[in-house]
């Protein structure tokens, strides 16, 4: 008798969280090992490559903790904690005391970029995909950082499809169909940045109340086209 070959009955969806969730697991276990060779902790890593990523390599508090999306009181013992090895310091505002800024160190900004090279990593791995498969790939999960945005999952992503800057579509039939107001440039999918530093959010009004906008209407479009 031949014998039944059991299909796999996860949903499609399903299968994608978890390929998600396996590159999620392998970056933490690999920042948890270095962790043990070089003493500085993955959410640590995170806060320094925040830090790095701003033009002035410092923000408040509150600030990285809304960024990273952990409560103030985690935030603000990380950060006394990277203080203690020098990889960052504290200053309060001469306006207001109360207004803490954390500012990265020439120690710290070479400790995260020693840490974090996951960047590099998942660049290398990403040039096994085609182009367009990475094009496919980035407007995937420009959709997917849209929608756990939406639904408060996540904070604000400085991203394209959610700035006041863009238009979307503005040149139909087009190999660069979009269009950004703040550099006056048309460009593509490949494009699309997520966490651009010229970022505007689109007021709550515009997105919600002016349906006919295409600041409302382009971005819904932009989200589901392709």
């Amino acid at each position: 008798m031949t014998a039944l070959i059991k299909i796999d009955q996860d949903s499609l969806p399903d299968r994608l969280v978890m390929g998600l969730s396996k590159i999620g697991l392998a970056m933490k276990s690999r920042a948890w090992r270095r962790k043990g060779r070089q003493g500085i902790g993955p959410l640590q890593v995170q806060v320094l490559t925040f830090l790095r990523s701003r033009p002035n390599q410092s923000a408040t508090v509150s600030t990285i903790a809304r960024e990273l999306s952990v409560k103030l009181p985690t935030a603000s013992e990380v950060i006394r904690t990277l203080e203690q090895k020098r990889l960052v310091r504290r200053r309060r505002r001469e306006i207001d005391n109360r207004v803490v800024t954390v500012h990265l160190t020439a120690l710290g900004a070479k400790a995260g970029h020693v840490e974090n090279r996951w960047p590099e990593i998942l660049a290398s791995a990403t040039e096994n995909l085609s182009v367009q498969e990475q094009v496919a790939l980035l407007t995937s999960l420009v959709k997917l950082i849209r929608a756990l945005q939406l639904q408060g999952e996540i904070p604000v992503a400085r991203m394209c499809v959610s700035c006041e800057h863009f238009r979307p579509h503005a040149y139909p039939g087009s190999d660069q169909p979009h269009h950004c107001d703040f550099y006056n440039t048309a460009f593509g999918d490949q494009a699309f940045r997520l966490d651009c530093p010229e970022y505007v959010e689109v007021p709550a009004e515009d997105s919600s109340n002016n349906a006919d906008s295409h600041k409302a209407a382009g971005i819904a479009q932009a989200l589901t086209a392709g």
